[in-house]
């Protein structure tokens, strides 16, 4: 457009292929998308050993985790020693671990997995705190040898925890100092800010940083350190805007499969986990689970929703009687293509039913609803979607507008656009449809099929109610000019008052 005046059309072409371009934002080349793998903590607390560990290995492989996309295999807490080596370097605790960290790094990197280990700034690691053994196993003041030392033992991940900070100590220097340490290493090792809640330098710390105190295997809990799957989520949403390709909202873990949920309230887990673009760290023995719980972990369209590479964090868009509807743009965040989730908080089923204009589509559109839980093709809707929810549980959809691919010489429904930014679509009173409510900057892309290289004659159909003249300018996918529109206010005096204009164009 060459100045603001707005106009309405019914019949508007953007000649040729439309594809979104795809930025990502410039951050570690590691996660990229947010970290899948399995940590110790949730399922074995403090008591973790080395055969143990190795048998999860053996187990994420054997599962068909690691091909579904968990290759960091995480010990949390307790893999040290009460006491560093006579060089005052970190060392596993030698009956637990009696090969040491290097061999058993080696043994997860045999596997195809990645390797990832604790650490904490303070003084002492949260077990020696909180068991009050005299210890040294923090790294502070220490962050270069012990970034040194992981390094040397093949480390892919570190999370960092907040536990006996050292008085008179800086929370986020404390961070930094780890993290430049980690990064003078030259190994890619991702680092995992664990300090129990957001702060503002957090993104320019971590690659990925908790949001909230640690999760429980409960639903719902009180306010507290430990919250529930429901709380977490809460907390967790409003934090979207931080998220991106490198830079991740952790919720914490998951707790699948624990016992302390119902199946429904797990499947919630993974899907809301998924739709906030948060890290998928298994947290349950996985060599005995389920049958259920291995299909609630390895659905393969739910985790694609997580591992979209644009990166968006969804967002909770609306709450209606205890049911929340959440979108997640994929590819772009202008993308026809959407994850949806419907969480019902109640405690019973929920009969719901989804304005689709809540999600970003117009009334009128031919809307297509993908079931991922389901697993199957729901077909086309148009103004509304009706389904039922399960208490606790969440229904997860994937949407697109109905594709169009126009043959051209044609006709071109100005309506059955590709993707567009800013226009509305609208009706008159005879169901006629346009678009409309364009303003300077608003567009609409359009596919279309030409069969020869030729000159055309291009036809509009506009209007306006504006007392001065504006411009609607014709462009192909790689930029290059094909024509303009000047859109006359002498010849239409209002929004449906429509009047036809043609130029010519050619087509490569």
């Amino acid at each position: 457009m060459k100045n603001k005046t707005p106009f309405s059309l019914i019949f508007y072409l953007w000649l040729g292929l439309f594809t979104c371009s795809q930025i990502f934002a410039q951050g570690n080349p590691i996660l990229l998308t947010p970290p899948m793998g399995w940590n110790s903590w949730n399922i074995f607390k403090e008591n973790i050993n080395e055969n143990q560990i190795k048998e999860i290995a053996d187990a994420m492989v054997s599962t068909g985790m690691r091909d579904a996309g968990y290759i960091y295999l995480n010990l949390d807490d307790n893999w040290m020693a009460s006491s560093r080596d006579e060089n005052g370097k970190l060392r596993a605790d030698p009956q637990r671990f009696p090969s040491g960290m290097k061999a058993l790094g080696d043994y997860i990197h045999g596997k195809g997995l990645k390797f990832g280990i604790y650490g904490d700034r303070g003084i002492r690691t949260c077990h020696h705190y909180h068991a009050n053994m005299n210890s040294r196993s923090g790294s502070y003041g220490l962050e270069t040898q012990d970034a040194e030392t992981f390094a040397s033992w093949g480390v892919d991940y570190l999370k960092y925890d907040n536990c006996d900070p050292s008085p008179g100590s800086n929370m986020q220097e404390d961070y930094a100092n780890m993290s430049n340490a980690l990064k003078n290493t030259g190994r890619d090792i991702a680092f995992s800010i664990c300090a129990w809640g957001f702060h503002n330098w957090m993104p320019n710390t971590g690659n990925l940083w908790r949001t909230t105190g640690d999760i429980s295997d409960k639903w719902d809990l009180e306010p507290g350190f430990f919250r529930g799957i429901i709380n977490i989520i809460d907390e967790n949403e409003g934090l979207a805007s931080h998220a991106k390709p490198g830079k991740w909202n952790d919720p914490d873990m998951l707790q699948i499969g624990n016992g302390g949920c119902t199946n429904e309230e797990y499947k919630t887990q993974m899907s809301m986990w998924s739709i906030m673009a948060a890290p998928l760290l298994a947290g349950n023995d996985i060599r005995k689970m389920s049958s259920a719980i291995k299909d609630i972990l390895l659905n393969k369209e739910i985790i694609a929703v997580n591992q979209d590479s644009a990166g968006i964090q969804g967002r909770r868009i609306k709450s209606i009687n205890g049911v929340e509807v959440w979108v997640k743009p994929l590819g772009d965040a202008n993308s026809n293509r959407k994850a949806i989730a419907l969480l019902n908080r109640n405690g019973n089923t929920a009969n719901f039913t989804l304005d689709i204009t809540d999600i970003g589509y117009s009334a009128t559109e031919q809307i297509s609803f993908r079931d991922l839980w389901d697993k199957k093709d729901l077909g086309y809707f148009s103004g509304e979607f009706s389904t039922s929810i399960p208490s606790h549980g969440t229904n997860v959809y994937i949407t697109d507008r109905e594709v169009f691919i126009h043959k051209v010489p044609g006709l071109i429904p100005a309506t059955q656009f590709s993707v567009m930014s800013g226009i509305q679509i609208e009706s008159d009173s005879l169901e006629n449809s346009n678009i409309g409510y364009i303003n300077d900057g608003d567009w609409a892309a359009y596919q279309i099929s030409i069969t020869t290289a030729n000159s055309y004659i291009l036809i509009a159909k506009l209007a306006t109610n504006s007392s001065q003249n504006s411009f609607m300018d014709l462009t192909l996918s790689d930029g290059s000019q094909l024509g303009s529109f000047e859109i006359d206010h002498n010849k239409s005096q209002g929004w449906r008052d429509w009047y036809l204009d043609t130029i010519d164009i050619s087509l490569p």
